[in-house]
């Protein structure tokens, strides 16, 4: 479990530029979230794949109240602000999720079952692994592993769904460079931490992979019309 710290920044531990890589790196996901809070709700469409979205909500509970973040208090309360972005996001989910698996009626009647009962497990599992020391005093491997997640079911729903136009192009990108300056924090404070550093890569390469599937799919003609 990691150590509290009543300092709103743990300069004692972390230095500055370091902390503010760290933070500029999160407002690359609060630009992601306000992109897709702001295109679910013209579209109708949630882009976000679902497993993602109850593991995050989930996360963001965990790291944001039960747990202290030992970067400081004021990353604890971003957390927070993540975690009530999410609550949006998640009502999206349960109102129009369901067309993420459009066209199989045994998921769409499944699946906000399905979803309650991941966001529940996923919270357990969350907070069983931060408190046994598995994670790092941030939430970085736990984060990660949502993350590398997130980053191929991406790949997986934009081919499958194809309509390119109920995707942000502002999320892809924002996501990916937040994420990017976080795999940079780490590769320099758990440089130790092999397990981290390879869901770090493998996250970015998935990112990277999603935006050029992006690309090619935009620039088919019919793309919009299948």
């Amino acid at each position: 479990m990691p150590e509290a710290t009543s300092a709103w920044f743990n300069t004692q531990e972390y230095s500055v530029p370091l902390l503010v890589l760290f933070g500029v790196g999160c407002f690359g996901w609060v630009v992601a979230y306000f992109a897709v809070i702001r295109n679910v709700f013209r579209s109708h469409f949630l882009e976000i794949p679902a497993g993602a979205v109850v593991a995050n909500i989930a996360w963001e509970f965990v790291w944001g109240f039960l747990y202290p973040n030992e970067l400081g208090r004021f990353f604890s309360l971003g957390y927070r602000i993540w975690f009530f972005f999410d609550l949006v996001i998640v009502y999206a989910l349960f109102r129009w999720g369901w067309k993420q698996v459009d066209g199989v009626p045994d998921l769409v009647r499944l699946f906000r079952p399905a979803c309650a009962f991941g966001i529940l497990a996923w919270g357990v599992a969350i907070f069983f692994m931060v408190g046994e020391g598995y994670d790092t005093g941030y939430g970085a491997i736990s984060g990660y592993v949502l993350n590398a997640m997130m980053s191929a079911l991406y790949v997986v729903l934009i081919l499958r769904h194809h309509r390119v136009a109920d995707f942000s192009l502002l999320v892809a990108w924002s996501k990916m460079l937040g994420t990017a300056l976080l795999t940079v924090f780490n590769f320099i404070v758990q440089w130790e931490n092999p397990f981290l550093l390879a869901l770090c890569t493998a996250t970015l390469v998935l990112d990277l992979v999603y935006i050029a599937v992006f690309y090619r799919l935009r620039a088919e003609p019919a793309a919009d019309a299948a």
